[in-house]
């Protein structure tokens, strides 16, 4: 009886072992983080980072959704102009908010407060499994974003200040 319980519990291990490496969103083996607290590695394997002046390249093209992942209140005293407001600590119900804003497709970069702040990872975490798989975190959120002298905008849906060229724009930090 023991014995058949142990090679029950081994096939049991080595099919999930299998299952695990074919799976898209497979756990690595072995587990571990990497870079930040609760973030597996199989999240920073899928995720892209970039940096503020990349990251405006890809604003001024038009071929990226931003996601601003900050507070509400945050987000409404100053954000990326065209940015989605999907804060990590409300996105179960700021998700299906704004999911229609969020096509599967879309490449989605998101920020939060500064070189210091997870939530950018934490949100693409959440997002992964949704089906969402060209996903990008700024590295220094809005924080370098502004340093960089890239404008900001502020309101609810923000305003029409133009970003680049210094500008900070209305409620800029």
């Amino acid at each position: 009886m023991l014995l058949r319980s142990a090679a029950i519990v081994l096939v049991g291990c080595g099919l999930a072992l299998v299952a695990n490496a074919f799976h898209p969103m497979g756990l690595p083996i072995p587990l571990g983080e990497v870079e930040g607290p609760g973030i597996p590695r199989w999240v920073w394997h899928r995720v892209r980072t970039v940096y503020p002046n990349e990251a405006h390249a890809l604003w001024e093209k038009r071929s990226v959704v931003f996601v601003d992942v900050r507070d509400r209140k945050d987000y409404v005293e100053s954000h990326i102009p065209r940015a989605i407001s999907l804060p990590y600590r409300e996105f179960t119900t700021a998700y299906p908010e704004v999911r229609g804003r969020l096509p599967q497709g879309a490449a989605i970069l998101m920020y939060c407060y500064g070189s210091h702040c997870g939530l950018g990872m934490r949100v693409a975490k959440l997002l992964l499994p949704r089906g969402y798989s060209d996903l990008i975190v700024m590295r220094g959120g809005i924080a370098e974003w502004e340093a960089a002298g890239y404008g900001t905008t502020a309101g609810p849906r923000g305003s029409t200040v133009p970003v680049g060229g210094g500008s900070r724009g209305g409620g800029g930090r």
